[in-house]
């Protein structure tokens, strides 16, 4: 019988690398609930957004995209930003507790009844309905 050798697969460059395990992303919305706001207001929170994940884990991803959800039976369509950084474990563990602050004051000030958000794999929303 042969032996089946399994060789594990290793990033390029890993050994010259951070690694940044953790990844988080909010969606940020283009309306005030079920209202568009100005293309200003909409780039005013999507720089924010990216300022305080950028300020905190050194960088964020910008991703343009269009977002539904219903209200009364009636289908809202928006266009959403979402906006993600990658992280340390240990620069996650730091500002977790910031980053939760954000998101619940983002809701009450974007006029949402929630706010979508990624950790990892895993989307979230807040809060709970």
């Amino acid at each position: 019988r042969f032996k089946k050798t399994v060789v594990p697969l290793k990033a390029p460059l890993s050994k010259q690398s951070t690694k940044l395990s953790i990844q988080l992303s909010v969606n940020v919305p283009s309306t005030d609930f079920d209202k568009k706001i100005s293309p200003e207001r909409f780039r005013t929170r999507v720089n924010n957004t990216a300022k305080e994940f950028s300020d905190r884990f050194g960088g964020d991803t910008a991703i343009k995209g269009k977002g539904d959800f219903t209200s009364d039976g009636k289908l809202i369509r928006e266009d959403v930003t979402i906006v993600e950084s990658s992280m340390t474990k240990e620069d996650y563990i730091k500002n977790k507790s910031d980053i939760e602050e954000f998101i619940k004051t983002k809701q009450i000030e974007w006029k949402q009844e929630s706010i979508g958000y990624k950790f990892e794999e895993d989307f979230y929303i807040y809060p709970k309905s």
